[in-house]
């Protein structure tokens, strides 16, 4: 029994109340918010590279505009006139030869070899807004003599096009665009279809 300065109190003792807890977060509900926000972050980062655009693409694109502005400059110093021929799987560089008056493909020349694009790329030509019927690729012969749909020729005109690039399984596309005064352009997906 509790006892006071003046005496022996007959109350009974007073019980001390717990402390009221306090309204926070622990540390492992921290923890926990933490992880779960690390996983969702990393989530969309990779969807976001997946879906953000074709990579692949934007280089091909990129590398045929810079080969065909190249091979324009080289036709108008050399005064020959040169071609690009395309099958679905990639292209080709061919130069007129005037004293056997027959294109023939350009073999010795490193910018303008033969080139094939990647696993899952095709691609689509076209001329005065019409889609052409690419050939499957195949060696040139004696008999049957390829011919370039696309000319660039000595004077710096070219003959306008489109070509596109598309990948198998989605809607991204690539088309570059060849004008009759020589310039090029890339346009992507939605300024593609727009046109």
């Amino acid at each position: 029994m509790p006892t006071s300065a003046t005496g022996t109190s007959s109350r009974p003792p007073r019980r001390r109340r717990a402390a009221p807890r306090s309204s926070g977060f622990t540390l492992l509900e921290l923890l926990v918010v933490v992880v779960i926000i690390g996983i969702i972050t990393s989530m969309a980062m990779v969807s976001t590279r997946v879906l953000g655009g074709d990579h692949e693409m934007d280089q091909e694109a990129r590398r045929l505009v810079a080969v065909l502005g190249q091979a324009r400059e080289d036709a108008m110093l050399e005064g020959r006139d040169v071609g690009l021929r395309i099958d679905a799987r990639g292209y080709d560089f061919m130069r007129y030869d005037a004293r056997r008056e027959q294109w023939e493909l350009v073999s010795e020349d490193p910018l303008l070899r033969q080139r094939e694009l990647p696993d899952g790329l095709a691609a689509g030509l076209w001329l005065e807004s019409r889609p052409v019927k690419l050939p499957p690729r195949a060696a040139p012969t004696e008999r049957d003599r390829p011919l370039p749909q696309v000319m660039l020729m000595a004077s710096g005109d070219l003959v306008p096009f489109e070509l596109r690039l598309e990948r198998a399984g989605t809607t991204e596309v690539r088309a570059v665009i060849g004008r009759i005064d020589g310039k090029l352009e890339i346009l992507a997906n939605d300024d593609v279809t727009r046109r």
